[in-house]
């Protein structure tokens, strides 16, 4: 009857003003935080520094892979992979571990295949099935 229509009419409203609400409480969460003063583009802190301490190789060091590096500096270009560094690399010390694992792999497996025999696992086929 007359009061069931309005307590659905009132549970609409209310439904209505709870959505509203919800919404608005959602927009203010998007809104810019206040600044205190004048706007800092920029934190007054220093930016954190990744550079570790430089390596120096010894003057006679240097001296004998002088012809080296000329030598390698020759094919560099091609090498750069559209970068204009060696490699694609931009820093030199990233070139260390770029030319030392491989290396380090390499010596290890040929320590592992020196160890072991040289006999042919599939040259050994038997004769008698034909």
């Amino acid at each position: 009857s007359r009061s069931d229509a309005f307590s659905l009419i009132l549970t609409k409203m209310q439904t209505r003003a709870l959505v509203f609400l919800a919404l608005a409480a959602a927009a203010s969460a998007f809104t810019a935080p206040a600044m205190a003063g004048r706007m800092q583009l920029r934190s007054s802190k220093a930016a954190i520094s990744m550079k570790a301490g430089g390596f120096q190789l010894p003057a006679g060091i240097k001296k004998a892979l002088a012809p080296a590096i000329a030598a390698i500096s020759i094919a560099a270009p091609a090498f750069a992979e559209g970068t204009g560094e060696a490699l694609g690399v931009d820093d030199g010390k990233l070139l260390i571990p770029i030319i030392l694992i491989p290396t380090i792999i390499f010596v290890i497996y040929q320590g592992f295949a020196a160890e072991q025999d040289n006999e042919d696992f599939f040259d050994t086929y038997d004769q008698r099935r034909k």
